[in-house]
């Protein structure tokens, strides 16, 4: 995965842009950044965007230890009632369902696959960091579920 870090470090803008171009030009996803009325919060979204960028290369480069697992924690939390606004102050939504966390699995590595193939020519070397990149989207989903279990269910 630190290779995919490297292909990836000077495309985050353009990812995000895909990721959150897709996000905002549907109403019942944008909500997420906006107000309860549907006004996309501008202070709100630039640092949640930022937060979102340094995530792309946070998976890619960041050992799976204790800290990795706080980091997952902490960010399940934001998604969810319990931390959803918190960080920013911000007057959003109150909560992200599981079901758009868990939808945004594909989106998000089936499109990175583009911005691997942008700087790397060998396929077979795209496919392992696209696989690498896959496993570790799903392994942080599954674990960014886990505020929206019932206690004794996770």
């Amino acid at each position: 995965m630190l290779r995919a870090g490297d292909v990836l470090a000077d495309q985050v803008d353009a990812i995000l842009d895909v990721w959150l171009g897709f996000i905002l030009s549907h109403p019942y996803l944008a909500i997420y950044y906006a107000t309860p009325e549907g006004k996309v919060i501008d202070d709100y979204y630039r640092p949640v965007r930022a937060r979102f960028g340094q995530w792309i290369l946070d998976t890619c480069r960041r050992p799976y230890d204790r800290a990795w697992l706080d980091y997952q924690q902490e960010t399940a939390l934001r998604h969810s009632r319990e931390k959803k606004n918190v960080t920013d102050g911000a007057p959003s939504v109150p909560h992200i369902p599981l079901r758009y966390m868990v939808a945004s699995i594909y989106p998000i590595t089936a499109s990175i696959r583009e911005f691997l193939a942008n700087k790397v020519n060998d396929a077979a070397e795209v496919e392992v960091m696209h696989q690498a990149w896959c496993k570790s989207v799903t392994l942080q989903m599954a674990l960014w579920s886990q505020p929206y279990a019932r206690p004794g269910d996770w």
